[in-house]
């Protein structure tokens, strides 16, 4: 999920816990890359950068088991995806998506 669509909802408490879990389901906040934001957090203090995710960057609120997917479709194509199959279940994306990557 996009950061325009969760940051003003009711999904914006992820911003202080980093992860939420939902019917069961573990979302965490991963940046453009996909790099998850406790790695992130981690990273950035011993840079000594006090932000993870500088303001203005990306950050998606992404199902745990679909972050590789993340990863390796780059945000751009791995949205798009989600918005083109906005009615198939998880099972059908993780398919379509390990398509996408082999081609």
């Amino acid at each position: 999920m996009a950061e325009e669509y969760w940051a003003n909802s009711q999904f914006s408490i992820v911003r202080h816990y980093g992860r939420i879990t939902i019917n069961r389901n573990m979302y965490i906040i991963v940046n453009k890359d996909g790099l998850d934001i406790f790695a992130l957090s981690t990273i950035a203090e011993r840079k000594g950068k006090e932000n993870a995710i500088e303001p203005g960057e990306p950050c998606d609120l992404v199902r745990e088991d679909f972050v590789k997917y993340y990863k390796k479709l780059k945000r751009d194509r791995f949205l798009a995806i989600l918005k083109e199959h906005s009615y198939a279940s998880a099972e059908e994306l993780k398919e379509i998506m390990k398509e996408k990557i082999r081609y």
